[in-house]
């Protein structure tokens, strides 16, 4: 008795199985290097000099029903550890830091990180504005245009 002969599918989802097997490698491979944009302007206030960087080029996002985007602050060697508290927000003028809640800058070291939150609509004038008390009482304001 002859052996049918194989068809185009018969001879294609050999190819097809290896595929869906190696997907989950690139997406591996692919969260172990995430490409961050690059880095804002390094400014100072008082004894703080810090650099944010956003965690991605997209808008911001629905959180616990506020909009917000992920940022990372670089603190300078040393000047985290005379801050109090830290807080960042986009807006028209600053946020005290102990009056908000979302916002918070945390993490440990000279990396941190907020939610950053965003209005609804923004006007064109609004800028990242970091909040920082050091531990003498002293509040500082630290401002970058949004890109």
């Amino acid at each position: 008795m002859k052996k049918p002969e194989p068809t185009r599918w018969h001879r294609r989802k050999y190819w097809i199985n290896a595929l869906v097997l190696l997907a989950p490698i690139w997406f591996l491979y692919a969260s172990l290097r995430p490409v961050f944009p690059p880095p804002w302007e390094t400014k100072t206030a008082g004894p703080i000099t810090v650099t944010p960087s956003p965690h991605d080029e997209g808008a911001p996002y629905q959180h616990d029903g506020i909009r917000v985007k992920d940022f990372s602050f670089r603190f300078c060697e040393g000047c985290s550890r005379g801050i109090r508290i830290a807080s960042a927000n986009v807006g028209l003028a600053p946020a005290s830091p102990t009056d908000v809640e979302d916002g918070l800058v945390h993490g440990q070291g000279t990396l941190q990180e907020a939610h950053v939150p965003y209005p609804a609509r923004l006007s064109g004038n609004e800028r990242l504005w970091l909040s920082v008390q050091t531990w003498d009482g002293a509040l500082h304001h630290i401002d970058w245009p949004l890109r």
